[in-house]
């Protein structure tokens, strides 16, 4: 038995080198490039955590119920990921920095009453911050989920720099909030944008797992 050649077309494949997210596929003496589907898809989420992928913030017709989405999947994500997540998913859901409570020392305490104090303030310190530390890390990660299109948005908005400079999570978040809950263009399509909203009232309904707390606040943005 003799075994086939290579064919020429296949060796100047070889020769000029073949991109990682295409396969080869031989049909006789011929050789077709096939593209891998989700390349551009892979690129996009370079970098993007295992828990935030598929999540992005962009201006669209969706964007309400899209950013509660985004917003749930980041607090699934912080309370994996952060010390004292559970902190940080509290001050997302309450769009406010939420400082943990100090503790409160009684009149006339015992030295043990003290003590206990002492190490509870010392711990409510520490905890401060963590938060305010673990705030200003996720601000880029907040920022890395914006598509092309949002970043131009939050890059052109007036408070952009003091955000950028303060790493403000929740100030950055308010501002996404902003333009995906008016399509980024509120004052040039009013009309519009009434009309969509009322279409989006009347198809919207309480999804499975979805709490009360979220189904009130997606109709208060209505």
């Amino acid at each position: 038995m003799v075994e086939q050649a290579p064919t020429k077309e296949a060796s100047n494949g070889v020769a000029h080198g073949e991109r990682q997210n295409e396969k080869k596929v031989a049909t006789g003496n011929k050789v077709k490039k096939k593209g891998i589907k989700g390349g551009n898809d892979n690129k996009r989420y370079e970098g993007v955590p295992d828990l935030l992928k598929g999540v992005v913030f962009t201006i669209t017709r969706d964007g309400p119920d899209l950013y509660l989405k985004a917003l749930k999947r980041l607090g699934v994500y912080v309370c994996a990921t952060y010390k004292n997540g559970s902190d940080i998913e509290m001050c997302l859901e309450a769009e406010d920095l939420i400082l943990p409570e100090e503790p409160v020392l009684t009149e006339n305490p015992t030295p043990h009453q003290q003590k206990m104090w002492n190490l509870r303030a010392t711990a409510a310190i520490k905890n401060e911050d963590t938060l305010k530390q673990n705030m200003r890390a996720l601000y880029m990660v907040v920022y890395s989920l914006c598509d092309a299109t949002m970043e131009d948005k939050v890059k052109a908005h007036e408070g952009y720099k003091e955000i950028k400079h303060t790493r403000d999570m929740l100030k950055l978040l308010r501002v996404i909030k902003q333009y995906m809950y008016t399509n980024g263009s509120q004052e040039r399509h009013t009309i519009h944008n009434q009309v969509m909203s009322t279409i989006s009232l009347f198809r919207m309904c309480q999804e499975k797992g979805q709490s009360v707390q979220s189904l009130r606040d997606q109709f208060t943005a209505m």
